[in-house]
């Protein structure tokens, strides 16, 4: 009879976990809806915004480059405020509604005296990383103490597709609005339904069940100096080569993202709207090929598959300087879409992969921190070219930039094969 009870205590309390990592994935579902709907409102017109308000080519370059520089400290910061933390969902949900409170002072922007307006938005945009990528290392954390590594690659999958998919009405709309109502009525409008949209998915985030158990970081018997975890992650010589290479592609990736809002509003004189478009035809191109890029990484691995996202990554900007209309850029948004979607799918799997689960929270703050740094200086290179030669050929620079971290990841993921042959799969890989 012992032994009969203890079996059935055994299948209750796997069936008890199963049905928590359910609930957990379908609660990551409803949360990624509604940070898409928040994030798709304002995010895709912080440039036109910018230039708007007045901004030249270097505010235009800050905006992209400044929030990763605060990132790139703060992650930092966050990784030792966050360690000895056992419970991550309330720091996560507090640190969201921090970050997303910066829409409300972006929308009050009138309030500033003109002349000063760019330069408080850029100020702004950078400073609402500090509680954003701290919040980003914790949510990385949550995930992956939440849903266990065989159910990760599926489950993203799905989140992401759902991510794109509702991202798709709110970017129309912020565009409609954007350029149909009166400036600035209607960019206050949107900053101001982005927050209360936020109020939403932080609500839905807190209903994710979070496992009671001791965090192996916060043991006393474990303690280390922050030294001696940096010297942890040195010697982890996956981890470290992977964290190189994706530096490497951050910074041919970041560098382009002011060049695009440059080419669309000083070369093709693009408004919100098509601005909309460009976001809603890459969103179509998410959404069919998440899928796609899953099965990829269950039959190749997940650094072939992103070695191979990267490389399709590689022809956006080229894609962009060749194209003298926007019709033409809507349509190469197609590609820029379908590969993009694999990047950020395999860039988080990959990193879960790599980081293991002792220390996880730090190991993923300094690649964060490593991928912020690149993401700062990229776009300050990018405006420089720009005043250097021209936007034709700074598009071009950064395409040769991506290409050689796509080859880079393309290495990683041959020795790792090389590996596995010898040794095995890692433990903890996303199938």
């Amino acid at each position: 009879m012992t032994c009969h009870g203890q079996r059935g205590r055994l299948a209750a309390g796997k069936q008890e976990d199963r049905s928590t990592i359910r609930h957990n994935i379908r609660v990551n579902n409803r949360h990624g809806v509604w940070e898409s709907l928040a994030l798709n409102l304002y995010s895709p017109f912080l440039g036109l915004l910018a230039i708007r308000l007045g901004a030249g080519n270097l505010q235009v370059a800050l905006i992209s480059a400044l929030p990763a520089a605060v990132s790139c400290v703060a992650s930092f910061a966050g990784a030792a405020l966050l360690k000895p933390v056992q419970r991550k969902k309330p720091v996560t949900c507090g640190l969201i509604i921090a970050n997303r409170a910066f829409l409300l002072a972006i929308a009050a922007l009138p309030l500033v005296p003109a002349y000063a307006q760019a330069w408080v938005l850029v100020g702004l945009v950078a400073l609402m990383n500090v509680p954003g990528s701290v919040g980003h290392i914790s949510w990385q954390s949550l995930m992956g103490d939440t849903i266990p590594a065989e159910y990760r690659g599926d489950a993203f999958a799905a989140r992401s597709r759902l991510v794109t998919a509702v991202g798709i009405v709110p970017a129309l709309l912020g565009g409609y609005l954007f350029d149909s109502m009166a400036f600035p009525i209607g960019y206050q409008l949107i900053f101001v339904a982005a927050f209360l949209v936020s109020l939403v998915e932080v609500k839905v985030l807190s209903g994710l069940r979070e496992p009671a158990r001791v965090n192996l970081e916060s043991q006393p018997q474990e303690a280390q100096t922050s030294q001696s975890t940096f010297a942890e992650v040195l010697e982890n010589k996956a981890y470290v080569s992977f964290t190189l290479k994706a530096m490497l592609f951050y910074f041919g990736w970041m560098m382009s993202q002011p060049l695009f809002t440059i080419y669309y509003v000083r070369v093709l004189n693009c408004g919100s709207l098509w601005v909309a478009v460009f976001s809603v035809v890459a969103s179509i191109a998410r959404y069919v090929s998440f899928p796609r890029w899953s099965r990829c990484a269950s039959k190749k691995g997940n650094a072939w598959a992103l070695a191979a996202a990267t490389a399709g990554m590689a022809l956006t900007p080229l894609m962009v300087a060749i194209s003298p209309w926007a019709w033409l850029v809507a349509v190469f948004n197609v590609s820029m879409g379908y590969f993009t979607s694999g990047t950020t799918l395999l860039m988080l799997n990959t990193l879960l992969e790599m980081a293991p689960e002792k220390n996880r929270t730090s190991f993923i703050a300094y690649h964060n921190s490593a991928v912020n740094l690149s993401s700062f200086i990229g776009p300050l290179v990018g405006k420089a070219l720009v005043d250097w030669f021209d936007v034709y050929w700074a598009l071009g620079i950064s395409a040769a930039i991506r290409a050689a971290g796509s080859i880079a990841f393309f290495l990683l993921a041959r020795k790792l094969m090389s590996e596995r042959r010898h040794v095995g799969a890692r433990g903890g890989e996303v199938m």
